[in-house]
């Protein structure tokens, strides 16, 4: 009796066998074709489907292969029946996984991707897939809010590391700042390669210096060719005024790494370095390069590019080319304003300072500049002609030849009847008495002259020079 027994098992459980490989050998023809994109792939799967209808599991194998071959109706339509497997019993939740990654691969509605994968949390709540993939999607319509629900998954899942994943989140919806505060949270030696481009370029353009060359360090460990991570290191470097340790990465960053190609903004950070460090003939060479390579699209505009050139020949008092370039900026700058211009006067001023010779040349051109500047930009008016006449006073020796005096005037014009008057204003003001009262001085206009002190006093009581003159008998 028991040989009949166990004779019967063994029988039961051979046909078992038989029926369990012809499945698999059915499923595995299905994803076969599905990967193949054979013709037969309709017939073998409707096969596998009917062989499986009861098996999840193995339903998700082929909508994921529809899926990783982009036939959303495929994937769609298996995902489902994995899920129909499961009931009703229990909801599949890897099948609302799936209908949230095409919906959030092909379709147009964020919200409904998010919705399926909300379903696969409440089915699963102990998965952390669904919770990463609805902030990735829901990312698009508040990243604060995706960030609230890796809050959740780390209730549920507490051995998940969420700081490095909310900053990422952050990192894709722009917000540089938050990524930051986030990366700051994680453990810097667990980040990848990808993490820590993340971390250097986040710290850096929030201004956090230290940080992005500590994260860009982190990653030459792992990748030392990565053109970013030296990039940063390098650029961070100099923010940090370690001009040495900057240099040292200019030859990494230019021979060592894997960058095909180097921008004109690394070419004019590369020429802000060597300034530093006064090598006068690497940093213009580098200047030039970003020069040559500066377009419409770069980050880094034309214009700022030849401001800086400009203000390095200035320092160096070569000023027909700190002019030359200047103009140049002048040219490329869409948007030139006062103080634009007023540089440009500067420098023709400070040029005649340091040139005896063309002194009255050069002061001459920063006046007219100054009053040109005035009249093209109304609000700056009084202040232009107060700078045109400081300037002009420069090379009238005395007030010999009274060439301030049209341009403080003016100023006394314009501003002795305002009411509302700035301190500013008002410095200007009595600046403008204070030559008028000295040149009715010299002149031998003593009423003239006290008229004038008064005038100051009214603004500035204490005022020593109108003092005196108001003293005299």
């Amino acid at each position: 009796m028991k040989a009949i027994k166990y004779l019967l098992m063994g029988v039961l459980l051979a046909g078992f066998s038989a029926t369990a490989n012809a499945q698999e050998e059915e499923l595995q023809a299905a994803l076969n074709a599905i990967k193949s994109k054979s013709p037969e792939v309709a017939d073998l799967a409707k096969t596998a489907y009917k062989k499986n209808k009861k098996n999840a599991d193995a339903l998700m194998k082929i909508a994921r292969a529809y899926f990783e071959q982009k036939d959303t109706a495929g994937a769609r339509l298996f995902a489902n029946y994995a899920n129909e497997a499961g009931k009703p019993k229990y909801q599949y939740a890897p099948a609302y996984l799936l209908l949230g990654d095409i919906e959030s691969a092909y379709g147009t509605d964020g919200g409904k991707a998010a919705g399926y994968y909300n379903q696969a949390i409440n089915f699963d709540p102990k998965n952390p897939e669904g919770y990463k993939k609805w902030a990735m999607v829901y990312r698009k319509i508040s990243p604060s809010q995706a960030a609230k629900k890796l809050q959740d998954m780390k209730a549920q899942c507490p051995n998940e590391d969420i700081d490095a994943f909310t900053a990422h989140i952050y990192m894709l919806a722009g917000d540089e700042k938050q990524a930051y505060e986030n990366y700051m949270k994680a453990d810097i030696t667990k980040l990848d390669k990808g993490q820590l481009n993340e971390f250097a370029r986040c710290s850096y353009f929030t201004g956090h210096f230290a940080d992005a060359l500590r994260a860009s360090e982190a990653g030459i460990k792992i990748v030392p060719r990565n053109p970013t991570f030296n990039r940063l290191a390098m650029f961070s470097n100099y923010e940090l005024k370690n001009h040495e340790a900057a240099k040292g990465y200019i030859h990494k960053y230019f021979n060592e790494t894997d960058s095909a190609t180097f921008s004109e903004y690394d070419h004019f950070y590369t020429a802000l370095i060597y300034q530093a460090l006064e090598d006068k003939a690497n940093m213009y060479t580098h200047y030039n390069k970003a020069l040559e390579l500066v377009n419409d699209s770069s980050m880094i505009k034309r214009w700022a590019i030849q401001k800086a050139v400009s203000d390095s020949y200035l320092k160096d008092q070569e000023f027909d080319k700190a002019i030359q370039y200047y103009n140049d900026m002048l040219a490329s700058k869409p948007d030139v304003n006062f103080d634009d211009e007023e540089g440009l006067a500067n420098i023709y001023s400070k040029w005649g300072e340091a040139d005896p010779a063309k002194k009255n040349d050069h002061i001459t051109k920063a006046v007219e500049i100054f009053r040109a500047a005035g009249q093209k930009y109304p609000i700056q008016q009084v202040y232009a002609t107060y700078m045109a006449a400081s300037t002009i006073n420069k090379i009238d020796d005395n007030m010999k030849q009274s060439l301030a005096k049209p341009d403080y005037m003016k100023v006394i014009e314009l501003l002795s009847s305002k009411a509302d008057r700035t301190k500013g204003e008002n410095t200007m003001l009595k600046t403008a008495y204070h030559y008028m009262m000295f040149n009715s001085y010299i002149n031998k206009n003593v009423a003239g002259a006290k008229d004038y002190a008064d005038k100051i006093l009214a603004i500035d009581p204490e005022y020593k020079p109108a003092l005196e003159i108001k003293n005299l008998k």
